[in-house]
């Protein structure tokens, strides 16, 4: 806290200028009703400066989302699904489950969009007595295919 010089009111460690007098605290001294006028001009610019940059960084990001809003719209709109096909035991691809599912789903107007293998595998062993002992190690190969369908045209 501290006490204005001029008229010892008790103000606040921040205050730069007593509300009571306008004493000044930076000039040391009282401010003329000139220079406060100018003062209150000054700020009320700045505040001005202030709304009107808030105002055009408001309309800026508002067109930016208008844009992506756009952009959006102007793109299609996919689902997908996907389609597992188990391996033969040879390790070998199935070729028939795969033609079969190929098949049934583009009759239905979805498109082959990726394909990827899947190792799916564990390893078991047992006890062993003596010298006996037996470990398993299974493995199971899988094709994973995604599909897509367009479910939105896009725009141009």
């Amino acid at each position: 806290m501290k006490t204005c010089p001029e008229c010892g009111e008790i103000l606040g460690d921040s205050v730069e200028m007593c509300f009571n007098c306008y004493y000044n605290f930076k000039l040391k001294r009282k401010i003329t009703k000139d220079e406060r006028e100018e003062n209150n001009k000054k700020q009320a610019e700045i505040e001005s400066q202030k709304a009107e940059i808030e105002s055009q960084k408001a309309e800026i990001e508002r067109q930016k989302t208008n844009e992506k809003r756009f952009q959006l719209s102007k793109n299609p709109l996919f689902e997908y699904k996907v389609v597992i096909v188990n391996n033969l035991e040879t390790g070998e691809i199935n070729q028939i489950q795969m033609k079969t599912a190929l098949d049934t789903w583009s009759e239905q107007g979805w498109r082959l969009h990726s394909v990827f293998n899947n190792e799916l595998g564990k390893t078991s062993s047992s006890v062993s007595v003596g010298f006996l002992g037996t470990t398993v190690n299974a493995t199971i190969d899988q094709t994973v295919l995604i599909f897509e369908r367009c479910i939105k045209a896009g725009t141009d």
